[in-house]
């Protein structure tokens, strides 16, 4: 079946001036990128944190160990 109004040309939709820009693939792809790359610098900066922690808590268990030594000593001492 021949339908002629499958061929009608469409009349173009007038443009709000004042709207705000329409998305496009690279808008969403730069707000991507740049989401990757704040995950990655809090993911390098979490590392950090957790050496940083480790290496506190190791220093710590040191010194709590030097601290029992110490009043070992102190009490055979008396």
């Amino acid at each position: 079946m021949f339908n002629p109004k499958q061929f009608k040309v469409k009349k173009k939709r007038a443009v709000d001036p004042n709207a705000p820009p329409r998305p496009n693939l690279m808008s969403h792809d730069k707000t991507i990128r740049d989401a990757q790359n704040v995950i990655a610098s809090l993911e390098m900066q979490i590392r950090h944190q957790q050496e940083e922690i480790a290496t506190l808590k190791s220093r710590y268990a040191d010194m709590q160990s030097s601290i029992s030594h110490i009043l070992s000593y102190l009490r055979k001492g008396k």
